[in-house]
């Protein structure tokens, strides 16, 4: 039956330059087929490779705008629903010369996204917690509490979870002394104030007024310390 023809087939060439300005590039397949059907090793075929990449050029690339976008950084989470972005740029070519121009200048343009959702693996099943309560006092020493649950991967109760890392559902806070409330406004009028407190002068309204500051301070605490005692503030 003599030699079977086994024949170079090309494809057309692409009809776009792959950029819209300056050099580019314009590509086809080839393919070595046997009777027209069957596909054969590259090398199976006489006579050379056919090209298959060809240079284009688009025109001249005078004060054109494009967006520019960066890599793609690691995913926030290294299991389970993260994000990671990239960064994206306005650049202005002109002839050859690449600027940065402000992002506004490519308004006009659809903006690439620079940031996207990604998955690496499935988590298991893993520690959640609340945000943490108000702290039940302001100073003095309180606490604050949080709800802390171990969940699968369909979100359902688990108990799977390592315990020796349970977190904290409990925790001290606001442990700094509380202070004295003083008002703004209220100050001593002479330097030897302490003295009229020692002397428990404040009783009288002149030294309330003038040593007003440290009249304040000790009055507070007394009212405190009564207060707490259940006795009424002593006249």
């Amino acid at each position: 039956m003599g030699p079977c023809a086994r024949n170079w087939f090309t494809s057309p060439w692409s009809t776009q330059c792959s950029t819209e300005c300056g050099e580019g590039r314009r590509s086809r397949s080839a393919v070595c087929l046997l009777d027209h059907v069957t596909n054969l090793p590259l090398d199976g075929c006489d006579g050379p490779r056919p090209q298959e990449v060809i240079s284009c050029y688009a025109g001249p690339c005078h004060l054109r705008l494009e967006w520019y976008t960066g890599p793609w950084g690691q995913c926030s989470a290294e299991c389970g629903n993260g994000t990671q972005t990239r960064g994206v740029a306005c650049l202005l070519h002109d002839n050859g010369r690449l600027e940065a121009v402000d992002q506004s200048n490519c308004s006009h343009l659809d903006r690439p996204m620079s940031s996207q959702s990604c998955h690496l693996k499935v988590c298991g099943v893993q520690w959640y917690a609340t945000d943490w309560s108000t702290c039940s006092r302001s100073c003095d020493g309180g606490y604050r509490v949080r709800e802390v649950c171990c969940l699968a991967d369909n979100v359902t109760p688990s108990e799977l979870c390592d315990l020796s890392a349970t977190p904290e559902s409990r925790e001290d806070c606001n442990t700094q002394p509380c202070l004295p409330e003083t008002v703004s406004s209220c100050s001593d009028q002479y330097y030897n104030c302490v003295f009229v407190v020692q002397a428990r002068l404040c009783v009288y309204s002149y030294y309330r007024t003038a040593c007003c500051s440290s009249c304040s301070v000790i009055t507070h605490t007394h009212s405190s310390r009564t207060t707490s005692a259940g006795d009424d503030f002593p006249r």
